[in-house]
């Protein structure tokens, strides 16, 4: 590194804010949202208790199952169709009825333009106000290949709504959160009806504590508070390289962690 480099980076650092939290998000901004989720479980898990504030609100809201959950085979006969009953169910608890299933493959989700064109008429037909993705950054490799479909396809279409990263299996760097602490029970409940990724993993105990560790950015509130958590993806400015990086530090991550 050479010493002006090391300068200008030492400035950029000393001029950094002490804590920079990020923002609450105002669940009044929105009257229709769309969520995609790679599969079943995710929406919930990514933002189950957001959904949850903006049916309180009477917000329009559809869900988008990605893939038909059936991971891949090993789950056996029966699963897909299991995990589809779950998904429903889950949504009743925080009182989104709309959800619709594209069945593509689970663990071997592959982009193509058609998909891509299929996500923009979805869009345009729906014009929802926010979207809700998975991050590009996450480790399930679905999850990453969904997230750079939706935000081809964002870009080419409904642009004037917002889209946010949730995440799953990988934290965002969080530009906003929602304080989801007096819908907690409901999140809780709505996961609890996943009782096929619950016998593979101890999913709701991670998910709050996640939710426990994110209810810290919520300044000056007094007492256990718990948030979910976003990484807005902005289409101009210096907000647009985000999702690059997001994207070329996941790439960089499979080189180390394969």
């Amino acid at each position: 590194m050479s010493i002006f480099t090391a300068w200008r980076q030492r400035k950029a650092i000393n001029s950094l804010r002490l804590v920079p939290l990020p923002k609450i998000l105002g669940m009044d901004q929105a009257k229709r949202v769309i969520v995609f989720a790679p599969h079943p479980d995710d929406e919930i898990l990514g933002c189950g208790g957001t959904l949850a504030l903006l049916a309180q609100r009477g917000c329009k809201i559809k869900v988008i199952v990605v893939t038909d959950g059936g991971g891949a085979g090993w789950l056996g006969p029966g699963a897909v169709e299991a995990r589809r009953l779950e998904t429903m169910a889950a949504l009743d608890v925080v009182g989104v009825a709309d959800v619709e299933f594209m069945n593509e493959p689970d663990g071997n989700f592959q982009n193509s333009h058609a998909f891509e064109q299929k996500i923009i008429q979805v869009l345009n037909r729906f014009k929802p106000d926010w979207i809700f993705a998975p991050s590009v950054l996450d480790y399930h490799r679905d999850h990453v290949a969904i997230s750079q479909a939706l935000y081809s396809a964002w870009m080419e279409s409904v642009r004037g709504a917002r889209l946010f990263h949730y995440e799953i299996w990988c934290p965002v760097p969080a530009t906003c959160i929602v304080d989801i602490t007096i819908v907690l029970a409901q999140k809780k409940e709505a996961i609890e009806k996943y009782l096929i990724p619950l016998a593979q993993r101890n999913y709701l105990h991670a998910n709050i504590g996640l939710a426990s560790y994110r209810g810290l950015y919520i300044d000056g509130e007094q007492g256990e508070r718990y948030a979910e958590a976003f990484a807005e993806i902005e289409s101009e400015g210096r907000a647009q390289r985000l999702f690059k990086r997001m994207l070329d530090l996941r790439l960089f991550l499979e080189s180390r962690l394969g």
